[in-house]
């Protein structure tokens, strides 16, 4: 029997699975615990039509994400931070913290994941930092400035 899977079931199937199953195991174990329905044409159609919609708005996702890396390129930030007289900071800079000043000075949102730091900044000057997401990779300029 032919099923749609609705959970992950180990070893078996995972969430949106079509597979052919063993009837017994459907009716008795399956279809019971909601783990899965009988795939009549009209579910498996549904069922392509609701799986090509999530895939064209996570493509849309996705292309909208790369327009907002590639609108930080080039862009310069200053970040006036507390600072030692010597141009160490009393509070390093992270991922976070830039994230955070790219969204208040550009109005951009951009993922965490997507800002690829070696390491904290933790002393005053001007520092490229790259941003990256999948095949598209740019930089931008933070200039940390002692207040």
């Amino acid at each position: 029997m032919k099923v749609i899977f609705l959970k992950d079931v180990r070893g078996v199937g995972r969430i949106g699975d079509i597979k052919e199953v063993a009837d017994g195991y459907a009716f008795n174990a399956l279809i019971p615990r909601g783990a899965a329905e009988q795939a009549t044409l009209e579910k498996i159609k549904k069922h392509e039509e609701v799986r090509a919609r999530v895939a064209s708005e996570h493509r849309a996702a996705e292309e909208a994400l790369v327009a907002r890396i590639k609108s930080v390129h080039g862009v310069r930030i200053v970040l006036r931070v507390k600072a030692t007289e010597k141009g160490g900071l009393f509070k390093s800079i992270g991922a976070k913290e830039i994230a955070h000043v790219i969204q208040t000075e550009t109005h951009t949102t951009i993922p965490l994941e997507s800002i690829s730091l070696e390491h904290p900044i933790k002393t005053v000057g001007d520092y490229t930092i790259p941003v990256t997401h999948a095949s598209v990779r740019t930089e931008f300029t933070l200039v940390v400035q002692a207040l």
